[in-house]
């Protein structure tokens, strides 16, 4: 990924009134003037400026007063009167600012001519959160219940905090979180500061915005990026589209792998399947480590495999590891080692939802309770609410959700089927869109991009939004990608088709799109070998002499630097923990990443030490390596391969008690 521009190239400018320029110096930098917004420098970045604006809470109401809606400025560095682009997070709930440094990567050296807007929606960031105490510090100890209740709980909070301007009562808040506000308060910020027709690039969440302001305010945009789309139009509140996304991901990530599709041809989906009827009979329940190396019990039933099942759709770490962790449970030995520690890296169930100005999860319920289809009418009493969810659920075939249950589905804890069951009942309607598809003008270019490994926003979720923004919309389809395509694009792809596309939109159609068939494929590991001699050797080329053996300790060591390559996304960063044992742990630039192995246990009979070098922008690994076999003989291993390659090779060469190794072995 290619860095940010450097801070000293906006602070050499000069103070103007235009939007689009770059003021101040590093030292001492002034507030702009943007449209009829004087803005501030901020702070805590050298390169933005931030304020708010006061926007009606409440369009229809002005006894309703107002709110503050936070942002970010950061004028082009050229120094001209420039364009603008603006991004929205997703969630909804998260602020948009705290994602600076990856928006501004993504859009990279199209900011040296374009000013870059970052909106907080309301209720997010700086932008008048409020806060339900209950709902943002929810764990996985918590009940089901107890989070419906918590929600309804949040919304008779709003409705009773803010008094009406002159006169008595409250201010009716509960139904003021609308993205159809969020539209409004974004449309009157572009008023404000004049920034003519602007580039709109949404993702996940800010893809379901971007289709409300496109529908809305389409004479305020030149451009639009949809991001992981999803459609405003899905009137389904079960989202059946999910299921078949996730199985088909799970089959094509094993069968694209190399390493996994020899050592386990088939159905990965039905894997998971034998693991699920497993699981509920037999809960794993044991102690490993999270990524910042606590020992923690950790229990695996059906409903952490459901939301393993879920996590996989933004992190292909579960596509990498789920698998392979499965057949180590179900295999001879019932390894329960691989199962724990990946439930233990993706599931907190102590974490809560952290502070509530980065990731707000009232604002999520608002959102989601007035905005999104809900199986029960909210003219219907809270009896009558229940009675008309148990009724929806009972229509639902019994296998809609297989290999798990409509129950089990619906019920584990980070589901949320029936969590706005006791939301106040909005007394006015505010729908998203208003008017009938499609939502962009044959004038208006609309890039709509998902991942075919994305069961969150799904491919098919994707070219149904296409379809609904019209004629103008072109949906590209990204092979092995998950949720989030241009955001942190470790292979460039994504990313640089939407600069291509915000450079000139117009060309949408000639776009060349050929990288997103080309993408890497998620290495999904082959097997979670136990012990030396269920290990998978690697391949020996001419001029190997080491045995059987020795090319199992070579594989031993490519997996190993793999396995640490991997998990430096989890952790902190600097330390890491083995698999089964031993340490190891990062230090120096992105460039030139050192790790250091400190006796790292993949087998229970096999420790590593030695080191690699890690260039993290290119991809480069290399490592020396003494692998110590039982008995204690030690195999010297050095190994080399290039991440971000498609069906990368790693090449192997070394000694074991004398023998030379000479091997090769796909990329872990």
């Amino acid at each position: 990924m290619q860095a940010g521009l450097d801070p000293a190239a906006v602070a050499r400018r000069e103070v103007s009134a235009e939007p689009g320029t770059a003021p101040g110096s590093a030292r001492h930098r002034h507030p702009i003037r943007v449209g009829s917004v004087l803005i501030p420098p901020c702070s805590a970045s050298p390169l933005a400026w931030c304020t708010t604006i006061k926007v009606p809470y409440d369009y229809f109401s002005s006894a309703a007063g107002t709110i503050r809606l936070g942002f970010q400025w950061y004028p082009g560095t050229d120094g001209r009167r420039s364009r603008t682009i603006v991004a929205i997070q997703g969630g909804p709930g998260y602020a948009t600012t705290d994602y600076a440094d990856a928006y501004r990567a993504m859009f990279g050296p199209l900011l040296f001519s374009r000013n870059l807007l970052l909106v907080d929606l309301r209720g997010t960031g700086n932008s008048s959160p409020f806060l339900c105490p209950a709902l943002q510090n929810w764990t996985l100890n918590d009940s089901n219940a107890s989070y419906t209740a918590d929600t309804g709980a949040c919304g008779r909070q709003l409705n009773h905090t803010r008094k009406l301007i002159g006169g008595h009562g409250y201010v009716r808040a509960s139904d003021l979180y609308t993205t159809a506000n969020a539209a409004r308060d974004v449309a009157l910020l572009l008023r404000e500061l004049r920034t003519g027709p602007v580039d709109l690039y949404g993702d996940s969440y800010g893809t379901f915005f971007g289709q409300v302001f496109t529908a809305r305010y389409h004479r305020m945009l030149r451009s639009v990026t949809l991001d992981s789309a999803y459609p405003v139009a899905e009137a389904n509140p079960f989202y059946p589209l999910m299921l078949p996304a996730a199985r088909e991901a799970f089959n094509l990530s094993c069968a694209r792998s190399v390493a996994c599709h020899r050592a386990a041809p088939g159905d990965s989906w039905a894997r998971i399947g034998q693991a699920a009827r497993y699981l509920r009979a037999h809960p794993v329940v044991g102690k490993t480590k999270d990524p910042y190396g606590n020992v923690t019990t950790t229990r695996v039933g059906v409903n952490e495999l459901i939301e393993l099942v879920n996590l996989a759709g933004a992190d292909s770490g579960v596509y990498r590891e789920l698998d392979p962790a499965i057949r180590a449970l179900l295999g001879p030995r019932h390894d329960t080692a691989p199962l724990l520690r990946l439930t233990a890296q993706e599931i907190y169930p102590t974490s809560g939802s952290g502070p509530v100005s980065s990731f707000n999860d009232g604002l999520y319920e608002a959102t989601s309770c007035l905005d999104y289809p809900q199986p029960f009418s909210y003219r219907s009493s809270l009896s009558q609410r229940r009675a008309e969810y148990a009724r929806a659920v009972a229509k639902l075939a019994p296998d809609a959700f297989a290999p798990f249950t409509v129950q089990e589905w619906l019920t584990e804890p980070n589901e949320e089927f029936d969590a706005c069951l006791d939301w106040p009942a909005p007394a006015r309607p505010d729908p998203p869109i208003i008017t009938p598809a499609p939502y962009a003008p044959r004038s208006l270019p609309v890039l709509v991009m998902s991942g075919d490994l994305d069961s969150l926003t799904t491919p098919a979720e994707g070219k149904w939004t296409a379809r609904e923004m019209g004629p103008s919309a072109r949906w590209i389809l990204f092979r092995n990608d998950t949720h989030i395509n241009a955001m942190d694009d470790t292979f460039g792809c994504a990313q640089g088709l939407v600069r291509q596309f915000i450079a000139a939109p117009a060309r949408l159609r000639r776009l060349d799109a050929s990288c997103a068939r080309h993408t890497p494929e998620v290495r999904v590991v082959g097997n979670f070998a136990e012990r030396l001699s269920e290990v998978a050797p690697a391949a020996a080329r001419p001029g190997d002499r080491a045995g059987l053996e020795g090319l199992r300790l070579a594989a031993v060591a490519v997996t190993v630097v793999g396995d640490a390559d991997w998990h430096w996304y989890y952790g902190d960063g600097v330390h890491g923990w083995g698999l089964r044992g031993g340490t190891y742990g990062f230090a120096g630039p992105a460039t030139r990443t050192r790790i250091t192995f400190r006796g790292y246990r993949w087998t229970s009979d096999t420790s590593v030490s030695g080191y690699a070098l890690w260039n993290q922008v290119t991809g480069r690994m290399r490592a020396w390596l003494t692998v110590t076999a039982p008995g204690g003989r030690k195999a010297t291993v050095l190994l080399s391969y290039r991440d971000y390659v498609y069906h990368a090779v790693t090449t192997i060469s070394g000694s074991f008690v004398g023998r030379a190794i000479a091997a090769v072995l796909p990329a872990p």
